[in-house]
Parts: structure tokens; C-alpha cells; sequence
């Protein structure tokens, strides 16, 4: 990227730092279904008050790698940056990588917030439903920045927001909501869980997350059918609406097994994988945006 915007060595770095941010954010989401988030307890940056803890708890251990982790990725990103600001960097790409940096600073002040705030482990608090639906949010703009980054070094990029890219954050932070419930307030069979979601007693994060999988059906399936009979048929195309629609059956799967902690993991990465997939074919794979 930095010297040479074709240099296949630059490109495969980048694509492998995509990699990494997707690693970081699955680990994040160990944290959380582990309940582990309160395993440096309210300390931050530090742990436990410690800058090199005593791991003797698992939580600990869980917490303090997370960070560890996430240190090392805001290292990277600050390299890029300043990398990016060289003179012979595009200035598209110089962009990317400011946006890049925000979207970090942005991430690591959020998990900060919910350390901070113990919004962690079983609180179950409407602020920790905002702290955490904002975080998602900003996971998947972090990504996307990331995945463009890399995109960028194989031609200039005609970005764009469409429907679809606002419609597919929507359907993330809607995830995130019924991803929250699910580890709060799991259910012993689908029936229990369906009557849970329609219950009057029950808690607002449980009526809520009904949404998710209705929105992820209707809007898949409605960008599915526009993929094969209004898009430009192409290799790309037929990709596109393979990945979605097996994002789409994982993410069924993964409500009827009554949300296995390995399946909601890889449902979140799929999620990440669609949203680059979707990026790079809005760029290079059709005639006109969604």
C-alpha cells in the first residue's frame, strides 16, 4: 500500500491484518459469552490494578489475552496510519487510513465503557444493550475500513453508502441485541424460547431479539432474489448470494440448536465475511449499487 499501491507483498499484509482484526473480534466474543468480561474487574488499561496480572482465574486469563491482543492490533493501526500519510500514498488510501484509526480509538474506548461501567458478564441494563449495539456497529465499520484497505491496493475505489450497506449494519446491531439475550437469558428448548419472545413478563432483551432473525430472513432473502433476477449475472453475483444464504442457514441452525457457543462464534464470522464479500462485489462485481 504504502510505497507501491500494486505491490502484492503490501496487498497480502493487509489482507492477513483483515484476518487479524477478525481473530481480535472473535476472541472479544469469547469474552463475552464466557463472562469473562469482568476478569480484570474494573480496571483499564491495567488488570486487576496489575500491569502483569495473577492468572490463577480462568476469567483472568480470557480478559488480560483479549487485551493483549488488542493492544498489539492498535499498534499495527497506528503503523498503517502513519505509513499512510507518506506522500506517495493515494490520497483515497490516506482516508482509509485515518478512518481506520477513528474506528480503532472509537472500539477500544467502547470496551473500555463497558469495563469501566461493569457492563459485563450478567448485566443485564439497557445502557449495556446501547454500549453493546454500538460496539457491533463499530466492529463491523472497523472491518469493512480494514477490507477496503486492502481493496485498495488492487485498483481505486468508487465508494459509496447504499440501501444495502445500511440495511446489512441494521441486521448486525439487531444481531448483536439477540446475541446479548441468547447468553443472558438462554433457553431450554425452541418452544420455551418462542413463548419467551412474545411473553409480557419477560425481559426486554428477550422480546427484542425476535427482531434479528425475522430482519435476517426478509432482508436476505429480498437481496438473494434481487441478486438473481435484477443483478448482472456474473461469477461474483452467484457468489455473493451463495455466502448470504449460507450465512443465512448457519444463523437458522444456530437458533433451532438453541445458540451453541461455537456456533455463535462462527455466525459472527460469517457476518464479517458477507460484509466484506458485499463490499467487494458493490466495488468490482456489479453495474450499479444496491
Amino acid at each position: 500500500m504504502i510505497n507501491n499501491i500494486n505491490s502484492k507483498k503490501i496487498s497480502r499484509g493487509l489482507y492477513l491484518f483483515w484476518i487479524y482484526t477478525l481473530v481480535v473480534i472473535a476472541w472479544g466474543a469469547w469474552v463475552r459469552i464466557s463472562h469473562s468480561g469482568n476478569g480484570c474487574g474494573e480496571h483499564w488499561p491495567l488488570c486487576n490494578g496489575d500491569v502483569i496480572p495473577n492468572f490463577s482465574d480462568q476469567k483472568t486469563l480470557v480478559e488480560f489475552s483479549h487485551r493483549i491482543m488488542s493492544g498489539l492490533y492498535g499498534l499495527l493501526v497506528l503503523g498503517i496510519f502513519v505509513a499512510s500519510r507518506k506522500k506517495t500514498v493515494l490520497t483515497q488510501q490516506k482516508k482509509i487510513g485515518a478512518y481506520l484509526l477513528v474506528f480503532m480509538i472509537i472500539e477500544a474506548l467502547l470496551g473500555a465503557l463497558l469495563v469501566k461501567q461493569s457492563l459485563v458478564t450478567v448485566n443485564d441494563s439497557v445502557f449495556r444493550l446501547v454500549v453493546m449495539s454500538l460496539h457491533q456497529l463499530n466492529s463491523f465499520l472497523l472491518t469493512g475500513v480494514t477490507y477496503l484497505l486492502f481493496l485498495s491496493t488492487q485498483q481505486v475505489l468508487n465508494i459509496r453508502i447504499t440501501k444495502l450497506n445500511v440495511g446489512f449494519l441494521i441486521l448486525a446491531v439487531s444481531g448483536a441485541v439477540a446475541s446479548l439475550a441468547a447468553t443472558l437469558f438462554p433457553s431450554t428448548s425452541i418452544w420455551e424460547g418462542i413463548l419467551k419472545d412474545f411473553s409480557s413478563d419477560s425481559h426486554l432483551f428477550v422480546r427484542l431479539r425476535v427482531i434479528h432473525p425475522l430482519l435476517a430472513v426478509s432482508l436476505i432473502s429480498g437481496v438473494i432474489y434481487w441478486l438473481q433476477t435484477r443483478a448482472k449475472n456474473s461469477v461474483e453475483t452467484s457468489r455473493l448470494a451463495m455466502s448470504l444464504f449460507v450465512a443465512m442457514l448457519v444463523g437458522i441452525i444456530t437458533l433451532m440448536t438453541l445458540s451453541p457457543l461455537w456456533l455463535k462464534i462462527t455466525h459472527l464470522m460469517l457476518a464479517h465475511f458477507v460484509w466484506a464479500a458485499i463490499l467487494k462485489y458493490q466495488l468490482f462485481g456489479q453495474h450499479k449499487p444496491m
